[in-house]
């Protein structure tokens, strides 16, 4: 069994004139989302072989601390700016395949519309909203991460912060 875990990046600061798109940070709720998030995973022993992340600021932040909660070194964190720009799910897939050799279980940082896409494409039945800060775990029944075919992965979790903030 392979399991791809998607993260949509946690909240971060408004568009600004001063800086791009790409170098927009976190904002603390987006610090305390991601700590939140990463920690349920913890406690559920979910752990990944591999973090593959967005190279945009607010990515790789949000990357930094599922790593930390995680234990996972960040300098083994692969940035792919293909996660910022955007693909399908066949280059995805192709991304996966490459990087995913030997690793069972898989967590990447992108971007929306991208992460609700992908989640939407490889599983049977994802119609979910995808607000910052959500983890979507999604498992194969496969040997090889080359095998995935899309609409054949089975929703494994669907985390988001809002989630546990209401339950209080």
């Amino acid at each position: 069994m392979k399991r791809l875990i998607l993260v949509r990046h946690a909240k971060t600061e408004v568009i600004r004139y001063d800086i791009s798109d790409y170098q927009r940070n976190l904002v603390e709720r987006g610090i305390n989302d991601s700590k939140l998030i990463a920690n349920k995973l913890f406690l559920k022993s979910i752990i990944p072989d591999l973090i593959i992340s967005s190279p945009a600021n607010r990515a790789i932040e949000t990357s930094l601390l599922f790593a930390n909660v995680l234990q996972y070194p960040i300098d083994m964190i692969e940035q792919i700016d293909d996660l910022y720009d955007g693909f399908t799910t066949q280059e995805f897939l192709t991304l996966l395949d490459q990087f995913g050799k030997g690793k069972e279980t898989v967590l990447v940082v992108g971007h929306n519309p991208s992460i609700e896409y992908l989640a939407f494409n490889l599983t049977e039945e994802f119609y979910h909203n995808v607000p910052t800060c959500t983890v979507i775990g999604i498992d194969f029944q496969i040997d090889d991460w080359s095998d995935i075919e899309v609409r054949t992965g089975k929703l494994a979790f669907y985390e988001y912060p809002k989630k546990y903030k209401q339950a209080k």
